[in-house]
């Protein structure tokens, strides 16, 4: 729906299309067909970032040889996690495994990328992880007096060439909208069974042999309700940490932070207030898992955009972006302090906006010329 305040535009995705200023794939068919398809429209970009990844990842090893990793290395440390994956969901799986044949490149590549923030923390790295911050909103808070959800995606720029919306539809289960880098990595997503999907990258120590946490998002996404994408998400165990966030057409919402062995659901004891998250854990469990170097961002963003969160009513999506500095001219937007906060710019950010209930997204890149682009499912 438009908001007559709104510089967006509302569209039905259809192949190469651009959204808010995100490449947008559509694919349908059996999970092989749709994974085929994403690997061969995707391939060279998925040779060079899997290249990159692996490059960054290593450049942040240090001690006990640890400089001279490469790619065989991760592969055999990835190798658990190709048989969880197949036990978790198998459609996403052979989607997988039919993308990396597609793309010219051994599954394990594929996993690299999928799970690079679950990898930075498994192989100490002291590369730093994707920031994002969550926010959840109820009827109070919205323009349409419905829940909403929405994420805050903060890129590395180097990555921002690979951002992608993906528009499945599959032979079987519901269709979805996923935001990922390059059909991989999801962080946030909108099902058919009006079930919306978002995480925060958690570093932690206990990382083990197992579930790479994106590949747990991907499997919730094809659930056909809440509580069973929320059965998926605890899968384990897992080689790095993250908080998932559901929030279905009926505004029941659930968090759950996750690390190598803890799955722990946040209490929600105002489920009428707003919810927001960042890459810090707030559980106790996972909190003492947490991995070093921490996220020197995550505590101010958190405060910030909670303060926002509490004093908005009837907030309209162009004006959820003010928060991040995004869009044109809305009130948000000449706030200073939400121009630059430890390094992170408008510009590196790309915001998912999600209406469950309506089953619609609201999508926009930073720096973007298109404003911001809504479609449907």
């Amino acid at each position: 729906m438009d908001s007559p305040r709104s510089d967006a535009t509302t569209c039905r995705v259809t192949i190469a299309d651009v959204l808010g200023g995100v490449p947008v794939i559509s694919v349908m068919g059996t999970p092989r067909t749709i994974g085929e398809t994403m690997g061969s429209r995707l391939k060279p970009r998925l040779q060079v970032l899997a290249q990159y990844l692996l490059e960054q990842l290593a450049a942040g090893l240090s001690g006990e040889g640890r400089q001279r990793m490469g790619r065989d290395d991760v592969r055999k440390a990835l190798k658990p996690s190709l048989d969880a994956a197949t036990r978790l969901e198998p459609a996403v799986w052979m989607e997988l495994e039919s993308m990396a044949h597609a793309a010219g490149l051994p599954p394990e590549d594929l996993l690299l990328i999928h799970g690079y923030g679950d990898l930075i923390g498994f192989f100490r790295s002291g590369q730093v992880g994707c920031r994002s911050t969550y926010v959840s909103l109820n009827a109070v808070h919205t323009d349409h007096g419905l829940p909403r959800m929405a994420l805050a995606w903060h890129l590395d720029p180097a990555l921002l060439p690979y951002v992608t919306l993906v528009r499945r539809i599959p032979a079987h289960g519901p269709a979805n909208l996923t935001l990922t880098l390059a059909g991989l990595q999801p962080v946030a997503g909108l099902s058919e069974a009006g079930l919306a999907v978002a995480t925060n990258e958690l570093r932690v120590v206990d990382g083990a042999p197992g579930h790479l946490t994106p590949n747990l998002v991907a499997a919730s996404l094809t659930a056909p309700g809440r509580e069973d994408a929320e059965r998926r998400l605890r899968a384990g165990p897992r080689h790095g940490g993250a908080c998932v966030h559901l929030l279905d057409k009926d505004g029941e919402r659930v968090s759950v932070e996750l690390s190598g062995q803890h799955a722990v659901r946040l209490p929600d004891p105002w489920p009428q207030s707003p919810r927001v998250h960042c890459n810090q854990p707030l559980s106790e469990e996972v909190l003492l898992m947490a991995g070093k170097p921490g996220d020197t961002t995550s505590k101010g963003r958190l405060e910030r955009v909670a303060a926002l969160a509490v004093e908005a009513r009837a907030c309209a999506p162009h004006e959820l972006a003010g928060w991040f500095r995004l869009g044109k001219g809305s009130e948000g937007s000449r706030d200073p302090g939400t121009a630059k906060v430890d390094g992170i710019t408008a510009d590196s950010t790309v915001l998912m906006i999600c209406d469950p209930a309506q089953k619609t997204i609201h999508l926009l890149r930073g720096g973007s010329a298109q404003g911001m682009g809504s479609a449907s499912l």
